[in-house]
């Protein structure tokens, strides 16, 4: 009887440890200052487009800064690819963002054009990152870049067919400036 105790004791310890690492692993990219501007323009989706364009610079230039600095090669492909992991996360969240606004009709289509410029020029960058990676970092951080290629490229596309349809929208004047004024 006491050996399952002991197992079952061990077996929750297991257990809970696991979970610690997995929370802690998926981390917000936010911090506690974009996710207050996040809530302030949640009615205006253009204002909200461009916070999220500028946290996801943020994090590109940070990679960039990373690539340059001789004092940060010890820990750089590691910070490298915690930065591509949260530029990832920010598109995810764009596109779920243009996804709700865009069901709602609320107009984005500044918003819109300014992800647009933003996607290629982090598409340049991420390509210059792959390609300009010493290959013993480039290892450590191969499938997340890959992953973060992909995502601005399905984003753009994403993108482009949102603003087609916003535009068209616009003409027939079925778009709503405010998000929380919306007729749904």
């Amino acid at each position: 009887m006491k050996h399952r105790a002991v197992c079952a004791c061990f077996l929750t310890a297991s257990l809970l440890v696991l979970v610690v690492k997995v929370a802690a692993q998926k981390r917000d990219p936010l911090n506690e200052k974009e996710i207050d501007e996040m809530r302030e323009s949640a009615d205006w989706p253009d204002k909200r487009l461009e916070a999220m364009v500028g946290f996801t610079r943020v994090r590109v230039n940070a990679i960039e800064q990373l690539q340059t600095n001789p004092k940060t090669a010890k820990d750089r492909p590691l910070q490298i690819h915690d930065l591509l992991e949260d530029f990832t996360t920010l598109l995810d969240e764009i596109e779920d963002n243009i996804d709700m606004y865009g069901s709602h009709k609320a107009d984005m289509r500044k918003g819109l054009t300014l992800l647009i410029e933003a996607d290629s020029e982090w598409q340049l960058k991420l390509r210059r990152l792959k390609e300009q990676s010493p290959p013993e970092e480039l290892d450590q951080y191969s499938f997340v870049l890959t992953n973060a290629i992909e995502a601005a490229n399905d984003m753009a596309d994403d993108t482009r067919k949102e603003l087609q349809e916003q535009n068209q929208l616009a003409k027939d004047k079925k778009l709503t400036k405010i998000y929380s004024e919306r007729r749904d």
